[in-house]
């Protein structure tokens, strides 16, 4: 299959959905576009019940005067110009996918993994940027229960499978290379986060390899880290492994187009206000940092360096430090 901008490298789920849309609208953009409104607004209603549920979590462990702070990292959720846009302007499929994603866990706080897993599985059948999110997910799983790990990730395995069942049994090989192209070449010109590289550079391929053995590094540090502080999985444990997870692909990421915002908006406050010992205007200043370096059009290496400052700047003490659940559960 093949549009405008080539052939297509989306998963089936993102089929599915777009070819409703299409019906639905009778291809009249204004249509779509209160479609995307109505995504916006449920995107942002299953995320503050994520903070919320959080919030609850760490309240009933007598963590009572954060609670005004963390009102303001819900309230910092609302306030993004691009994220905004990205719904209801370009109509992009990674505000749904986003959606699906965050729907899925709060499944996992609610203890439901089966459920979740499914849905998980359908946020990664929109796209397979959800898949950052995956190494978190595979170790929140062997945590809570190492002899259903199994069962749940055939549920992820299967519900793929049956999504793409009619373009796998005609034509798998060119499904799976496209749908799930872990090779793609991006083009320079639409780079948020590397626009400082040299083009060169940019589009090397030791540029890719040294990005994934980062990203495989910080990983394994992060999830040793978890390992040997032995937290108890509640939902704010939950939600901090996932985040953390998608944020180290997001940092290690070979580019970052103005629309992969949606990725990661949303567990940026969390984030700041959970894994991080910043104080509340340090807090407050890489948000409108990363803000920015995603609302300049066209990218400079300047924003570019800003954007990589303060990815780096938040992903540091997630990684490497310690967090507010470690010194609660020390306490």
């Amino acid at each position: 299959m093949y549009g405008n901008t080539g052939p297509l490298v989306y998963p089936a789920g993102f089929l599915y959905l777009f070819g409703a849309l299409q019906w639905l609208t009778d291809g009249e953009i204004p249509k779509a576009q209160i479609v995307f409104l109505v995504f916006y607004v449920l995107t942002q209603s299953v995320v503050m019940t994520l903070y919320t549920m959080a919030l609850r979590s760490f309240r009933s462990r007598g963590n009572q005067n954060e609670t005004w702070s963390f009102r303001l990292a819900m309230a910092c959720l609302c306030l993004s110009k691009r994220f905004h846009s990205i719904f209801l302007l370009r109509l992009f499929n990674d505000g749904p996918t986003t959606l699906m994603a965050c729907m899925s866990f709060i499944c996992f706080l609610k203890n439901k993994w089966d459920v979740g897993c499914f849905i998980f599985s359908l946020a990664v059948s929109l796209k397979m940027n959800v898949l950052l999110f995956a190494p978190g997910l595979l170790y929140l799983l062997i945590q809570v229960s190492p002899q259903l790990t199994i069962r749940r990730l055939a549920i992820c395995g299967i519900t793929q499978l049956a999504l793409g069942a009619p373009f796998l049994l005609r034509h798998p090989i060119s499904y799976l290379r496209k749908a799930f192209e872990l090779d793609r070449q991006f083009f320079y010109k639409w780079t948020v986060n590397l626009k400082f590289l040299d083009e060169d550079l940019f589009l090397s391929k030791r540029m890719a390899v040294f990005l994934l053995l980062l990203h495989v590094g910080l990983l394994g540090i992060y999830f040793w880290r978890l390992y040997k502080s032995a937290r108890p999985v509640t939902p704010e444990t939950i939600l901090s492994t996932l985040f953390v997870s998608n944020f180290i692909g997001i940092c290690c990421a070979r580019t970052l187009h103005y629309q992969f915002y949606a990725w990661y908006f949303s567990s940026l406050p969390y984030l700041l206000w959970r894994e991080t010992p910043y104080p509340i205007p340090i807090r407050m200043v890489l948000l409108l940092c990363i803000e920015s370096s995603f609302l300049t059009f066209p990218a400079t290496a300047m924003s570019s360096a800003v954007l990589q400052t303060a990815h780096w700047l938040i992903l540091i003490p997630c990684v490497f430090g310690s967090s507010r659940n470690d010194k609660t559960k020390n306490n």
